[in-house]
């Protein structure tokens, strides 16, 4: 083999290295610069939108309710704690529903369980 090729092979070594070491580098670094809980959630319109789903299919809510009328409005009160508080009313009945946000470290919609209040009906 010839010297250029001999001391040419030293230097494709370090070339294919270096792309591997910023490969690792950058896989090293995800931990650090993945996000929290906090910044992984959805946005609020769409976090929201969720948890509105869950209480309007949920069948704890329509028992709570007694009587087989309409929703007429779901308000967001002021959070408890950590949590959401939704006010649902019918034409006879205010219930109240608590989100209540499970720890995550994923990224996406914040996993939550819903509490069912008792409905003050007239």
């Amino acid at each position: 083999m010839s010297r250029a090729k001999r001391q040419s092979r030293p230097e494709t070594a370090k070339m294919m290295n270096r792309p591997a070491f910023a490969i690792l580098a950058a896989l090293a670094a995800i931990p650090v610069l993945a996000p929290t809980g906090a910044i992984a959630a959805l946005p609020p319109s769409w976090q929201s939108a969720k948890e509105i789903e869950a209480i309007v299919a949920d069948q704890r809510v329509h028992d709570a309710l007694k009587y087989e009328e309409p929703i007429i409005a779901i308000r967001l009160r002021e959070p408890v704690a950590d949590n959401r508080v939704y006010e649902i009313t019918t034409p006879r009945c205010t219930l109240l529903v608590t989100v209540v946000y499970k720890p995550s470290k994923r990224i996406g919609p914040a996993a939550f369980d819903i509490e069912v209040g008792e409905a003050t009906c007239e």
